[in-house]
């Protein structure tokens, strides 16, 4: 009786000594699959980021060439950047830092990145000196990756004054006259009117497309009224009759309830171009 309960403690032990193995050996293996997992997972973010300090310095550069190669090639993205950029690097000089990139998600194929770029001006107007808040969809191309869409999600400006201009210019583009109104002095009610009315009036006929080329303010500015020079570029987007053109003007701005507010628009010079 004695020697079969031995046995039975002996056959005890060793099965709870190859339970204990199995446990460790499996926990082995998952602490394996999960290095492994977590390397691919830091390998994949490492070259998404390199691809956004990539765009970066490019700016930086004023390299266009490198700049699109950041891009999936012949996306409308692509090439709504080569149309703008061709212009922004053959005027403009900024010195371009990536901060805050955060990978959303990924896979092997596609992947989504939100970042910041910082722009400071070295030679150029000063709507250059921003923040820059972006969403990023990746795609792989050859096994490399590129930007295949892009979003801005917010811009904040060194000086406000160029949150109002920036705003005016984007609501135009999107066909909003809440938002475009909301850039409009609201104190003098005839005036006011005639801006709403001009706008839906543009917006009725035409489809268009606005491109701000230079905005500065001018240096005389008070802290409750100020004006701004600006060339902008104003495209059809449609087959209307409307004529291609750049813009040469001044916008006055005041403040209102610690806003920059437009209240007036004095067009200096338009030329047609194709």
């Amino acid at each position: 009786m004695k020697k079969k309960l031995i046995v039975i403690i002996a056959a005890a032990i060793f099965s709870i000594s190859l339970a204990g193995c199995e446990a460790v050996s499996n926990s082995a293996k998952n602490n394996t699959n999960q290095v492994k997992q977590n390397s691919v997972v830091n390998t994949n973010d490492n070259n998404i980021i390199k691809l956004i300090n990539d765009k970066a310095k490019a700016l930086s550069d004023k390299n266009i060439n490198n700049y699109l190669s950041t891009f999936v090639k012949d996306t409308d993205t692509y090439n709504e950047e080569k149309l703008d950029k061709k212009y922004y690097f053959d005027n403009f000089k900024v010195k371009a830092e990536v901060s805050e990139p955060t990978v959303i998600n990924s896979s092997d194929k596609e992947a989504q990145v939100q970042y910041v770029i910082t722009t400071t001006k070295v030679t150029g107007p000063g709507f250059l000196d921003n923040r820059t808040l972006y969403v990023d969809n990746l795609k792989k191309v050859n096994n490399n990756w590129k930007i295949d869409s892009e979003e801005v999600l917010n811009v904040e400006f060194k000086d406000d004054i160029y949150e109002a201009v920036y705003n005016n210019i984007q609501a135009l583009n999107e066909k909003d006259i809440n938002k475009y109104m909301s850039t409009i002095d609201p104190s003098n009610n005839d005036s006011y009117n005639k801006f709403r009315d001009d706008q839906l009036d543009i917006f009725d006929k035409y489809d268009l497309a606005y491109n701000l080329e230079e905005a500065d303010a001018y240096k005389d500015k008070s802290d409750k009224d100020t004006a701004v020079g600006f060339i902008e570029t104003i495209t059809k987007r449609d087959n209307s009759d409307f004529k291609n053109n750049k813009t040469t003007g001044v916008m006055h701005l005041k403040k209102v309830n610690n806003q920059w507010k437009i209240f007036k628009i004095d067009i200096q010079k338009t030329e047609d171009i194709k």
